[in-house]
């Protein structure tokens, strides 16, 4: 991880210089520790620079010894908004719109660098490219669910043991994992726009209504996360749901201070409830009333676009899973290295940590940083950021847009406000939060709809109220804020919210 002395923070990119948290900031907490960091911001880089190389050879913009894609500051993880926008622009058809209102919460895009832009011959070969990688993303993630399993069999093994060895020997074949963990998590991510933007623009040809049409006929088949729920029921510490009780991204959530950061949601049984279904399916609703090949190309766009969205929320647990490994390997291993690193190890990168065992001296790396970390997490640190002026200074990205709140699930529900933390009345509830994640997902069975401060198009939570059928509104200021027992009343194909009396 590159850095200045007395200092956490990596390099900003010398022409890609406007971070957004966008996706971090919804999902994971809002500091994470070095570790964290050399875990989800080191391999999310190369696995997109790995990317970037099959799709469109070597461009320049994508090389060097910055980091392009990610950037940490002040211990707060982001994306380079700037570079994903450029992304956008390699590939034909794309507007840097499509990837803000995907992820970023709808912000204003920072002007393109022409001069970095690839030619057509490149674009159109690059995208036929990426076609092919997303055809087989389904294989990559059966074949990665096995690693996975094996990795946490192998840490129940090690640990019952008590074999540093042993837990040395997971440590060591975790690393591949996890970076083919985030490989596909950004393959799935970064595929989802463009298809999700294809099917936009071709329902709007095709179809009257065709946004709305969309919106109702794109729903993921079947999601990871009521297995996993099901999973971590049976409370088996090494089984493949015990990652939902901690705190996504951040693996040092059990020590001071980075479990002030930890975000925990209560987990609900959620045997008893399923999700809500249609009375006439959609795609059914569609045939009668299109010609046959237009609705053979709705459909398949549709399933297309779902299957997308399985695949990122799978890639997203197996990433979790192997952070989980981690959480329960590395503070066993570091108090086989002693008092220091079993205080420090937060500080160090995992290249550092598995240098302890030859290099004992590893360790002192981590003293400047404890102080270098407490400073950082006293600054405040702006959700988007500007870096162009090059002097240091931490200023917010303004975007001129205002962000609006938007309905990104179909449907209207109504009921009285429920935070994720409150036990589940008797009658409808919609879900009300700053932010959410699939740590949600046994509340959603029971809710009438959810309604949130942030997200995007194609969030997490956004892919999560498709699946189960229910409305979800996003980006509507002082959603979590709403009194208990308020009557809320959305719609998520509009966006509209109406608040009633409380009751």
């Amino acid at each position: 991880m590159t850095g200045r002395p007395a200092s956490v923070d990596t390099d900003p990119h010398p022409y890609f210089t406007v971070y957004s948290a966008g996706n971090f900031g919804e999902v994971a907490p809002q500091r994470l520790s070095p570790m964290s960091w050399s875990l989800v911001g080191d391999p999310m880089e190369r696995g997109t620079r790995a990317l970037a190389r099959r799709l469109w050879g070597r461009p320049a913009w994508a090389e060097g010894g910055h980091y392009v894609f990610v950037g940490y500051f002040g211990c707060r993880p982001y994306h380079n908004l700037a570079a994903y926008c450029h992304l956008s622009a390699s590939i034909p058809g794309l507007r840097p719109s499509d990837v803000t209102d995907a992820y970023f919460e709808g912000v204003d895009s920072p002007a393109e660098l022409t001069a970095l832009r690839s030619g057509r011959t490149r674009q159109w070969a690059g995208s036929a490219r990426l076609l092919r990688e997303m055809r087989d993303a389904g294989p990559r993630l059966r074949a990665l669910e096995e690693r996975v399993a094996e990795l946490e069999w192998g840490l129940r093994a090690a640990t019952t043991a008590n074999s540093p060895i042993a837990l040395a020997g997971v440590l060591r074949d975790a690393q591949p994992v996890l970076e083919e963990a985030w490989a596909v998590h950004i393959l799935t991510t970064s595929g989802l726009v463009p298809v999700r933007a294809l099917q936009r623009r071709v329902y709007g040809r095709l179809l009257r209504h065709g946004e709305e049409i969309a919106h109702w006929l794109t729903r993921p088949r079947e999601l990871v996360w009521d297995r996993l729920h099901t999973a971590a029921s049976t409370l088996d510490p090494y089984g493949p749901g015990d990652f939902l009780s901690s705190s996504f991204y951040e693996v040092a959530d059990g020590l001071t201070p980075w479990q002030d950061y930890a975000v925990r949601h209560k987990q609900v049984a959620s045997g008893g409830a399923e999700a809500a279904v249609a009375p006439i399916d959609p795609a059914e609703a569609l045939t009668g009333m299109v010609s046959p090949w237009r609705g053979r190309t709705v459909r398949a766009l549709a399933v297309a676009v779902g299957e997308m969205m399985a695949g990122r929320e799978h890639s997203k647990s197996l990433a979790m899973r192997t952070l989980h490994i981690y959480r329960r390997l590395l503070p066993a291993l570091a108090a086989s290295f002693g008092e220091d690193a079993e205080r420090l190890w937060p500080y160090l990168t995992l290249r550092e940590f598995t240098e302890l065992a030859t290099s004992p001296g590893r360790i002192e790396r981590a003293r400047p940083r404890v102080d270098a970390c407490r400073a950082a997490l006293a600054t405040p640190m702006p959700e988007h950021l500007d870096l162009s002026a090059g002097d240091d200074v931490m200023r917010p990205w303004l975007s001129t847009t205002p962000q609006e709140q938007r309905g990104v699930a179909p449907g209207i529900g109504t009921g009285t406000v429920m935070a994720p933390q409150d036990d589940l009345p008797d009658e409808p509830v919609i879900i009300v939060c700053s932010s959410a994640d699939a740590d949600i997902a046994p509340l959603l069975p029971f809710a009438e709809g959810v309604l949130s401060e942030r997200g995007s198009d194609l969030s997490h939570i956004a892919i999560l109220a498709r699946e189960y059928g229910i409305p979800c509104v996003v980006g509507y200021p002082g959603a979590a804020s709403l009194p208990a027992g308020t009557a809320v009343s959305i719609n998520g194909s509009t966006g509209e919210v109406n608040i009633f009396d409380r009751s």
